[in-house]
C-alpha cells in the first residue's frame, strides 16, 4: 500500500509538471498561493474535480429518470404548489422576523455561472433549489413551463425524444432556465430570434410580501419586459413558460474561413440577413486576430445516403478532439460540410468548457487524455470556483478573462481589434443576435435608435408580432490574458474598463455575469433602469432586494473603483446603491 501511495504522489506530481510546463511561467507579482494552485491546478482538476463532477452528472440523470416516472403517477403542478407554499412560507417568516436583511436565494455563489464569490453575507436566504421540476410540456401550443432550477440538460432530456428543444437553447448543461430568463441567455440561433427573453411567454413570481403574480405581456407588460436581466431583484421566480421549436434530429453544418475581421464582418452581416433563408444556426470562432472560421447550420433529417452517412460527426463523443479545435482545421481546408445529431450540436462546447478546459488541463485534447480521462466529462463550472479561496480568487481576476461585448454588427472588425489589444485571447468566441426594439418597453437592454435594420431587413418577431430590431454581434473572450501566458503582468481593471467604456460608447452592453469593473453610476448608463426601477418601487422591492448592480459586481477586493467613485463624489454625479 505504501507503494501504491509513492506511485500516486508520483502520477500527481507529473501530472502537475507536465501542466505548468505547457501553461507557461506565471509571475512572481502573484500571491505565493495563487502560483502554487497553477502548479497544482492540473492534478487537482484530473483527480478531485472532474471525478466529482462525474458523479454529480450521474446524480442528475438519475434524478431525471425518476422525475420522469413520477410524472406518469403524480400531477406535477400538485408538487410545484407545494414547493410554491415552501417559498411563500419562508418569506412570511422573514417578515415575521422584522425584516432582517434583503432576500438573495439560499443558493451557494460557487454554483453559479457567474464568476463571482461570495456577497450574501449580509442577505436573508430563502432556499429555491427544491425548485427544479419539469411542469408541462405542451406539444400542441409548442411551449413547456419549468420550475427556475431546471437546467438545459434537464431540458434537452425530456424535451429532444418528443423532437422538440427550445426556441433559445443554451450550450452549457448546467445553466438554469430561471437564469436564462431573469439574466442572460444567447445561442447562435439569436441572430433570427433574439436573446432568450424573446422565448418567455409568461413568469411565475412571488414579491417581498408573499403575494404570487403571474406575468405576461398582457397581464402586466411593465413588469413583464422589466424582468430580463433583473436578476432576481423583483421577486423570487417561480415558474417560467417559453415558447419551443420543432426540431429535427441532425444539424447539417457548413464550415467557412474568412482571412480578415472585415471578411469575417461583412459575410456575418450577410447569412444573417438572408431571411428565410438564413442559417437556423449562425456563429464564428477567431483564432488570430485575422483568422476566423464561420458555423452555419440547418436541421437535416437522418442521413439515408452513403455519402450523408460519411459526413455524420459526433463531435461530442469522448474520443473525439475537442469542437472548436476540429473547427480550426477549416482554416487550412477553406469550406467543409458535416451532419451533426443535434444533441451533439447543442451542448458542443461543454466537454471542453468552450475552449477553457485547455488552459487547465493543456493536454486535454491529447488523443490518450480523450481515450484515458475524457470518458469522465468536463469539470463543473461551480466545483471550479468552490476551489477558490479568496486570495485565488483575487489573484485569478487578474490572470485569466471572462469578458463579453454585445456591439452592433458593424463595430465587429473593430472590437476584434480592441479585443486583441486589451486581452490577447483566442480563440474568440462570435454569436450574432437580433435585438428588438419596444421604445420604454425595451426594458434593461434599449436598442438606439440610430442601429435599427431597414424594414426590409427586419424580420417579424417570433411571437408572429411586428418589432423594430437591430443586428448586434456578442464578441467573447474566455481565456488567460496573452501578458500572462509570457510571465508578465496584466492590468485587469484598466484593459476591463476601456472595454466597458467603448461598448456603452457604441450603444452595446457588456454581459453582468462577468467581472465588472464599472461604477454603479456608469452601470446605469450603460443600462436602461427605468423600467425595473419602476417596478420595484411598486412592488415594494427596493427595500427588500438588491439593486442589480449590488448583486452582479464583483466582491470585495477584485476591483478597487475608490478614485473612481472619489471622481464623481466631487461631480455629484455618484449613485448610491
Amino acid at each position: 500500500s505504501r507503494r501504491g501511495l509513492y506511485a500516486f504522489g508520483a502520477v500527481v506530481l507529473g501530472t502537475g509538471l507536465l501542466g505548468s510546463r505547457a501553461s507557461g511561467p506565471v509571475s512572481k507579482d502573484f500571491p505565493w498561493q495563487f502560483r502554487l494552485a497553477a502548479q497544482l491546478r492540473t492534478p487537482v482538476l484530473m483527480f478531485i474535480v472532474i471525478p466529482i463532477s462525474y458523479v454529480q452528472a450521474w446524480r442528475r440523470s438519475l434524478r431525471m429518470w425518476m422525475r420522469a416516472r413520477e410524472r406518469a403517477g403524480e400531477d406535477a403542478m400538485l408538487e410545484h404548489k407545494a414547493n410554491v407554499q415552501k417559498l411563500v412560507g419562508q418569506i412570511e417568516s422573514w417578515i415575521a422576523a422584522g425584516r432582517p436583511g434583503k432576500l438573495r436565494t439560499a443558493r451557494p455563489a460557487w454554483a453559479g455561472m457567474s464568476t463571482k464569490l461570495g456577497g450574501k453575507a449580509d442577505s436573508h436566504k430563502l432556499e429555491v433549489r427544491h425548485m427544479n421540476r419539469i411542469l408541462h410540456v405542451d406539444e400542441e401550443n409548442l411551449t413547456v413551463t419549468a420550475e427556475p432550477s431546471v437546467t438545459m440538460g434537464d431540458l434537452t432530456h425530456e424535451l429532444m425524444p418528443r423532437g422538440m428543444a427550445l426556441q433559445t437553447h443554451v450550450e452549457m448543461e448546467t445553466i438554469t432556465i430561471g437564469g436564462a430568463a431573469l439574466g442572460f441567455g444567447i445561442e447562435t440561433n439569436s441572430h433570427r430570434v433574439g436573446l432568450f427573453q424573446e422565448s418567455v411567454i409568461e413568469y411565475e413570481i412571488v414579491d417581498c410580501t408573499g403575494r404570487v403574480h403571474v406575468v405576461n405581456e398582457e397581464s402586466d407588460p411593465e413588469l413583464f419586459f422589466a424582468l430580463p436581466w433583473s436578476v432576481g431583484t423583483a421577486g423570487f421566480l417561480l415558474s417560467v413558460k417559453v415558447r419551443l421549436v420543432r426540431v429535427k434530429p441532425y444539424v447539417r453544418v457548413v464550415y467557412e474561413a474568412t482571412n480578415s475581421a472585415v471578411q469575417l464582418q461583412s459575410r456575418m452581416t450577410e447569412l444573417s440577413r438572408m431571411g428565410a433563408d438564413a442559417p437556423v444556426f449562425l456563429e464564428a470562432t477567431m483564432y488570430c486576430a485575422e483568422r476566423a472560421v464561420i458555423q452555419a447550420g440547418w436541421y437535416a433529417d437522418t442521413p439515408t445516403t452513403p455519402e450523408e452517412k460519411r459526413k455524420v460527426n459526433r463531435i461530442n463523443d469522448f474520443w473525439k478532439p475537442f469542437y472548436f479545435r476540429w473547427v480550426e482545421t477549416f482554416l487550412e481546408k477553406g469550406k467543409g460540410e458535416d451532419i451533426v445529431p443535434l444533441k451533439h450540436f447543442l451542448h458542443r462546447f461543454t466537454r471542453s468548457v468552450f475552449w477553457e478546459l485547455e488552459d487547465m488541463i493543456p493536454f486535454s485534447n491529447h488523443p490518450i487524455y480523450r481515450c484515458l480521462w475524457g470518458w469522465l466529462g468536463a469539470p463543473e463550472v461551480g466545483l471550479l470556483k468552490l476551489f477558490q479561496g479568496p486570495v485565488i480568487r483575487q489573484a485569478a481576476a487578474h490572470a485569466h478573462v471572462v469578458q463579453e461585448s454585445i456591439m452592433p454588427m458593424h463595430r465587429l472588425s473593430e472590437g476584434v481589434e480592441k479585443f486583441d489589444k486589451w486581452f490577447g485571447v483566442y480563440p474568440l468566441l462570435v454569436f450574432p443576435v437580433r435585438m428588438f426594439d419596444r421604445g420604454a418597453m425595451s426594458g434593461f437592454l434599449r436598442p438606439d435608435p440610430s442601429e435599427l435594420d431597414t424594414v426590409e431587413h427586419q424580420p417579424k418577431h417570433p411571437s408572429g408580432k411586428t418589432v423594430a430590431s437591430g443586428l448586434w454581434v456578442d464578441l467573447g473572450a474566455y481565456g488567460v490574458p496573452r501578458l500572462i501566458k509570457e510571465g508578465k503582468s496584466w492590468d485587469a481593471k484598466t484593459n476591463c474598463r476601456a472595454m466597458e467604456h467603448w461598448t456603452r460608447d457604441v450603444h452595446g452592453w457588456c454581459a453582468v455575469y462577468t467581472d465588472i469593473f464599472c461604477t454603479h453610476t456608469e452601470f446605469r448608463a450603460m443600462f436602461d433602469h427605468t423600467l425595473i426601477d419602476k417596478c420595484r418601487k411598486r412592488l415594494h422591492a427596493t427595500t427588500a432586494f438588491p439593486e442589480i448592480y449590488t448583486k452582479v459586481k464583483p466582491e470585495q477586493g477584485i476591483a478597487d473603483l475608490s478614485a473612481e467613485l472619489a471622481v464623481e463624489a466631487k461631480l455629484g454625479t455618484i449613485v448610491k446603491e
